[in-house]
């Protein structure tokens, strides 16, 4: 999303007004994926993609055995333009009317009595501590996964240029045997079928990187498809399918718009398939990371 944000806005563009044809999702959440996807990407064009020589990256053979390039706790952030990014969220959140308001009056409260408290989130959000974040979630009942949802969306375009300009030092055209991002070590969040082979990329859910990985495995215990490893997918929702395995019991969406006029837009392709999740969730399987936006 984050490696042309002129192209994906106007990707952005065009899937918009289908997007709130979507009965099943508020006006409200159309109204805050709006907001969010182009103030991401105004942020992405404002962040300096300059390689950072300082960093102790794994070497590339480590990689292929399934090392991450550079460990998410480890990431280059430019924690002031986040910072004003998440503010910037929270006024959204302040001039919207509804419970989440509450929510937000407790957490500019923090902010003022610790001007280094942003900069605290967004370090925990970097070592992945979801404790943290679970326990703060009792201090806004109101809004338990606002400040996770804040401090995600409003690191998201910095880590996904740093991650961008890590990834040119990995090959190109590798297909990974580890469902895990080989730049950041995170778990995919989605996958999607490109080119007429349709191969299978998935896409990160910490720094947004997409990568090649097996057709036929599942991406997180490698299984085989075989019995165990299936998919489904809905008359309603062409384009779309779920992947299913009976071994781990965990299950991962994929995008597959080979044979539509139709480009990918991984975060608003996660929104429009939402019932898929809810069908997959009947079904017994889980889904091990939460999407971008927070559930």
């Amino acid at each position: 999303m984050f490696s042309d944000p002129e192209k994906t806005l106007k990707i952005y563009q065009k899937r918009k007004k289908p997007l709130q044809q979507k009965s099943f999702l508020p006006k409200e959440l159309i109204k805050l994926v709006d907001f969010v996807i182009k103030e991401q990407l105004k942020v992405a064009q404002a962040i300096s993609s300059e390689p950072d020589d300082n960093l102790f990256l794994s070497e590339i053979h480590e990689v292929v055995n399934g090392k991450p390039l550079l460990p998410r706790e480890s990431f280059p952030l430019d924690f002031k333009v986040s910072g004003e990014f998440i503010e910037r969220l929270l006024s959204f959140f302040q001039d919207s009317p509804g419970h989440l308001a509450e929510a937000v009056e407790v957490i500019r409260k923090e902010i003022k009595q610790d001007p280094d408290f942003l900069n605290k989130i967004m370090k925990k959000h970097l070592s992945g501590d979801d404790d943290f974040f679970r326990a703060y979630g009792e201090k806004t009942p109101s809004g338990p996964r606002l400040l996770n949802f804040l401090v995600q969306t409003g690191a998201a375009p910095s880590i996904a240029v740093n991650a961008r300009v890590l990834s040119r030092k990995l090959p190109g055209d590798k297909t990974w045997n580890s469902g895990h991002c080989p730049v950041c070590g995170s778990l995919p969040y989605i996958a999607e079928l490109r080119n007429k082979e349709g191969q299978r990329f998935l896409h990160c859910s910490f720094c947004h990187s997409d990568y090649q990985f097996k057709r036929m495995s599942c991406p997180y215990c490698a299984e085989e498809k075989n019995k165990s490893y299936e998919f489904f997918q809905s008359r309603e929702l062409p384009g779309f399918r779920v992947d299913v395995c009976g071994s781990c019991k965990l299950y991962i969406k994929t995008i597959d718009y080979r044979d539509m006029d139709r480009k990918a837009l991984p975060p608003v392709d996660d929104l429009e398939s939402l019932p898929l999740d809810i069908k997959a969730k009947e079904e017994g399987y889980i889904r091990p990371t939460l999407s971008v936006w927070g559930f």
